[in-house]
Parts: C-alpha cells; structure tokens; sequence
C-alpha cells in the first residue's frame, strides 16, 4: 500500500513572504522525512526557492501565465494539473486559503478524485470576509466541505464559526519555519539604541506611519535613539518624508530590500528591540517567529495571532494597542530602561522559540491533523 501524495499548493506566489517561507520551509520539512511530497503553485513574480527546491530533489509545477486571462483560466489549469492524477486519499494541502472565485471548484476536483483537501489560511478570518454575492456563498459552501481547516493561531479559530458559518472543526497547527541560527544573538553595545522593524514596508497593514510618530516622541527625549527599517514596500518615500517633516531624519534609515537568507544575521545582530504593532495579522508572524530565534524582544500589537507568541511571556515581548501612538512611545520608553538595566535576555526569549515554536513542533502538528503518521493509502 502506498503512502499518501501530497501537493503543497498556492494559486497566489509572491517572492520570499511569509507564505513562501511557510511552503519552503514545509516542503523541505516533509521531503526529509521521507513524504510524497510535490509543488504546485501559480507565480506571480519571482521565487528562487522554487529553483531550490527542484535541486534536493521536489517536483514542482509552475503554471504558466495566460495572456489576456479575465477569467481565471490559468489558475483553472493548475488545478486539473494536480487533480488529474490524484489518487484515493492522496492530500491536497493549500499553504494559502483559495482564492474565493477558484475555492469551491477546487475541493469539489479534489473530492471527485476521492482525495482530501486542507487549508490554512493565510490572515485571521475576521480580515479575510466571504465577498459579497454568489462568490461569497461559494466560498462558505467550500470551507464548509474541505476536509480540513486550518488555523495557524488559538486567536483565530473561534472566528471560522462567527466569519463563514464552519461549525467543524479546527486544527491549529503552527507555521513550519526553518532553523536559522544556532543559538540566541548577543545584544549590541549601545547607546545608540537601535528599535527596528522587519518586513514588509506598508502603512495599511503594518501601521509603520503610527509607529514613526511614536519613535519621534521617543527620540526627542531621547536622541541616543535609532529606528532602521528593513524591507521593501510601496510606502518608503512616503515614510522618509514623514521622518524628514517630523524632524527626525537622520535618526531613522530605510535600508529597502534585503536577501533574507544571507542578510537576516546581520541585521538582528546590529539591534536591540523590534516594533511590530500592526493594524491586523495573520498567525504568529514569521518575522516574530525570526525574532524569538534571535533571542529579540519586541513590541507587538494584539491582532491576528500575535498574542499566542506573547501573552503571559513578557520575557519576549509586550503588546500594545495599534491606533495611538502614545502607548507605543511607552512601551519604547519601557524597553529602553530595560536595555539600560541588561533585563532583556537573548537566551530567555529564544527558549520562548525552542518550547512553543519550533518548526519539530509545527511538523509534528501537521502530519497528526494530516494522519500521516500511521494512515496509508487503500
């Protein structure tokens, strides 16, 4: 009797995101431990990882772009190119919730087949509404019959009952991630004191305009302050102004776009506290999950999965409401007396990391909610 296939699947691929490093991490992961394990995703620019994965020895498949495509079709291909060959029992693991317009034809493909269907979604229901209309109905009908949802966070999985109606269950299973780094970062000299954020720059999601104001107030107290901005994003001009016209200019640098598996070292090697008070979330965030790898406090906002990293472990982080900018400027004021009085500890944090979030822990929740420990194929 064989094993199981799995395809890893995504109609939407970026660069290297947090949902490319989810399905990179996941592939390598279940590869290793001797899975059937394929790709099968629709790009949408580039994603080197995929060259990578090919080279241990990963099938993927890139569906190819359709020019003048207003109706899907390309994504339509992708999905018949993994179904058509599905066996009885053979999974169908989607690192991304389906687009709403693709999600019902898919799960009813992968049924017919006799094969099953998981998804984990990407944002907490409460930020990613049924659209209105006969899509939406499609896409409750869809949750309703896939055989397995998931939540990468305990924050969200009472929402899957109040956002689509899903009265089954839930697994929660954590993001996989890779190692990176062997052991928590020692802290840098200071002052200056360095205050951060990694990741993508975008004020609608991220709150970074919230979070300049609030270091502002912060470095007119005090100047021995810095705040470096790592990663590209549409809103860099518009935050360089902003910093300009606060008169804080030179106290904050965007660094723009980094390589994240040759430049993430250094970059939290050189600071001292991450701020991360976003507008909304997903699950805990791979940054975050990067952070308390690095042994790295941060100051986070309590939205998506966020708190499952930080409530009852102050150790790691504090969490702040998003919408003012006077309790960031505290909770930044707070950390710096910490800093300044070495109670911040790299190697405590990290243990955070090691107990709850390692990526054994992650694989070990998915091939239970998957049954692939014990569950082959008839």
């Amino acid at each position: 009797m064989a094993s199981p296939r799995i395809w890893l699947f995504a109609d939407v691929l970026g660069g290297f995101g947090g949902i490319e490093t989810y399905l990179d991490a996941l592939a390598r992961r279940a590869y290793a431990d001797g899975l059937d394990v394929r790709v099968a995703v629709a790009r949408n620019g580039p994603a080197p990882f995929l060259d990578e994965l090919k080279s241990i020895g990963i099938p993927v498949y890139d569906q190819k772009p359709v020019l003048g495509d207003r109706f899907f079709i390309r994504h339509r291909l992708l999905i018949h190119y993994v179904t058509k060959s599905l066996r009885p029992g053979d999974w169908v693991f989607c690192v991304r919730q389906p687009m709403p317009e693709l999600y019902l034809p898919l799960v009813r493909a992968v049924h017919r087949r006799r094969g099953r269907i998981a998804a984990s979604w990407m944002f907490s229901p409460e930020y990613l509404p049924p659209p209105p209309g006969p899509v939406g109905e499609d896409f409750r009908r869809a949750v309703a019959e896939t055989d397995l949802v998931v939540s990468v966070s305990e924050c969200g999985r009472e929402q899957f009952l109040k956002v689509y109606g899903y009265e089954g269950p839930v697994a929660v299973i954590r993001y996989h991630n890779r190692e990176f780094l062997a052991d928590a970062l020692p802290l840098p000299d200071g002052p200056p004191w360095n205050f951060a954020f990694l990741g993508r720059v975008e004020i609608e999601q991220k709150n970074l305009d919230t979070i300049l104001d609030a270091f502002a107030s912060v470095n007119r107290r005090r100047p021995d302050t810095r705040f470096n901005i790592y990663g590209g994003g549409p809103d860099i001009e518009r935050l360089q102004a902003q910093a300009d016209a606060l008169g804080i200019g030179d106290a904050v640098t965007l660094y723009g776009r980094y390589d994240h598996r040759s430049d993430l070292p250094r970059i939290l090697a050189a600071n001292h506290v991450f701020l991360y008070a976003s507008n909304f979330e997903g699950g805990p965030c791979f940054s975050l999950i990067e952070l308390l790898q690095a042994g790295r406090f941060v100051i986070a906002s309590p939205v998506g999965g966020i708190p499952d990293i930080y409530v009852d472990r102050p150790e790691a982080g504090t969490l702040v409401a998003p919408d003012r900018e006077a309790p960031i400027a505290e909770a930044m004021a707070v950390a710096l007396a910490r800093l300044e009085a070495e109670m911040i500890e790299p190697a405590a944090i990290r243990r955070v990391y090691i107990e709850n979030f390692h990526g054994e822990i992650a694989h070990a929740q998915w091939c239970e909610a998957l049954d692939l420990n014990q569950r082959p194929v008839e």
